[in-house]
C-alpha cells in the first residue's frame, strides 16, 4: 500500500544540514551551480506538460 504525502516524512533546515554535513564528512563535494544556469538540457522535443483537463460535458 503506497503512502499519503502527509505520511512522508518532513526534512527542516537541521536535517537538512545533518544530512549535508555527513555528505561532506564522508569525502562528498559540494557543487554551486550559478545563477541563472539551468539543469534542462534539451529545448526541443515534444512536450509533457498538460496545462488543463478539458472534459467532455
Amino acid at each position: 500500500m503506497s503512502k499519503s504525502k502527509k505520511d512522508l516524512p518532513v526534512c527542516d533546515r537541521d536535517d537538512l544540514a545533518r544530512q549535508m554535513a555527513a555528505f561532506v564528512k564522508s569525502g562528498g563535494k559540494v557543487q554551486q551551480i550559478p545563477t541563472g544556469t539551468s539543469g534542462q538540457t534539451h529545448t526541443r522535443g515534444p512536450r509533457q506538460i498538460i496545462l488543463s483537463h478539458k472534459t467532455a460535458s
